[in-house]
């Protein structure tokens, strides 16, 4: 029987871009990597039984060359991709070929976080205040009808890149000023001109997982210190009222459904407080930052197999929310030479950890960049009580740290 391949078009480079590999493998499929660039990607070095193809993926006219030749060779049962800066392009290929995917005209629609935005506030659901910076002429004005303090963010971008809070207005237009000179994002591709002050939000910031509007469950999400917006760990499934749970996930299945965006996965970040829930913004893809691992531990759910099933028409499972698991980014404290003496074994025994990864070869130069690019590794710990499984995390990425 001739094999079918798994297309998936770049990756994010690190979280979960090795897992969709793994996992189109274990359903039988052969995967078909394209990239601009395959020495971006660790995992690729590591992983065998895989085709790379490669092409400027910024050109849909370059990405169809390779598709249609793929196709030309072998069926194709699934195109998909596990990068924000992507996904349009995947499932505009996805429906071109006649396979499952999401709407394209949905992922344009939340990819633009101003549309987006619009439209959930149109539709009644609860949203910052926010107005788009499109030059510098416009930055007063958009000072004084925000407020401050407030947000400043690109209008389509990922990994906390160039989010920052401010309180002033020196800071607000030194921000915005930075984000107006940006033209290229972080793989080097033209971006959008413009960018987003929104009003800042406080509570308690919580992440919905989705797949086909299905919850799979909530995430309760730690962030570094401000002015921004790292993502430093997260619990899951997590431990709330029922009664706060139960509104979270109708305030995110309605933000998805008012953007037509219910078929494929959606990672909904919000803010509680006080009773009221908040859309910070919806993504249309599974959640990042380790996320789908750290379900996978806790649960013995796995979202990317769950996804890719999805996409082959597949039945998947239901989360078991059995035990909690926390999951916390190592992050140094300054730059320079990073290394560690210790090898993985002997701290995953040490401190009774489920995973422990490292996405960079030690010993490594390392930059702070104030976003995704600033976590080098994480550790997952699973318990049945969340504060004995977020305990050992926390104590582990310190040790780590400061080793």
């Amino acid at each position: 029987m001739a094999i079918s391949a798994a297309i998936f078009i770049e990756s994010n480079s690190s979280g979960s871009g090795a897992d969709f590999i793994v996992r189109a493998r274990e359903l039988g499929l052969l995967p078909v990597f394209i990239t601009a660039s395959p020495e971006r990607y660790a995992f690729l070095r590591r992983s065998v039984d895989i085709h790379i193809r490669t092409c400027d993926t910024s050109s849909e006219a370059a990405v169809t060359t390779v598709v249609d030749d793929v196709a030309a060779a072998m069926p194709i049962k699934l195109l998909t991709t596990s990068s924000d800066l992507y996904l349009y392009t995947a499932a505009r290929q996805a429906m071109r070929l006649g396979l499952a995917g999401p709407d394209p005209d949905a992922i344009a629609l939340c990819r633009d976080k101003a549309r987006q935005a619009a439209a959930l506030r149109a539709a009644g659901v609860w949203v910052p205040h926010n107005t788009t910076v499109g030059a510098d002429c416009d930055i007063r004005n958009s000072i004084i009808r925000v407020g401050l303090p407030a947000v400043v963010k690109p209008i389509s971008g990922t990994g906390s890149i160039g989010v920052t809070f401010v309180q002033t207005e020196i800071d607000a237009t030194r921000a915005l000023r930075n984000l107006l000179a940006t033209t290229a994002d972080v793989r080097g591709r033209p971006v959008q001109s413009g960018a987003l002050l929104m009003s800042y939000i406080v509570g308690d910031e919580f992440s919905v997982e989705i797949l086909d509007s299905r919850v799979i469950g909530v995430t309760r999400k730690h962030l570094g210190a401000l002015p921004h917006f790292v993502e430093i760990g997260h619990d899951a499934p997590a431990k709330m009222p029922p009664k706060l749970r139960a509104q979270i996930v109708r305030e995110a299945l309605r933000a998805i459904g008012v953007l037509g965006h219910e078929r494929g996965p959606a990672h909904v970040e919000l803010r509680a407080h006080q009773g009221r829930i908040t859309i910070i913004e919806v993504n249309p893809r599974l959640a990042g930052g380790s996320i789908p691992a750290l379900y996978r531990h806790a649960t013995g759910f796995d979202p990317v197999l769950a996804f890719l099933r999805s996409l082959l028409g597949m039945p998947s499972e239901t989360p078991n929310a059995a035990a909690c698991g926390s999951i916390r980014f190592i992050v140094p404290e300054s730059d320079g030479t990073f290394d560690l003496d210790q090898n993985c074994e002997r701290l995953i025994d040490r401190f009774g950890l489920a995973e422990f990864v490292l996405y960079r070869t030690l010993p490594t130069e390392f930059r702070r960049y104030n976003d995704f690019r600033d976590r080098i590794g994480h550790v997952i710990a699973v318990d049945d009580d969340p504060a004995v499984a977020a305990g050992r995390a926390e104590a582990a990425a310190a040790f780590i740290r400061h080793a």
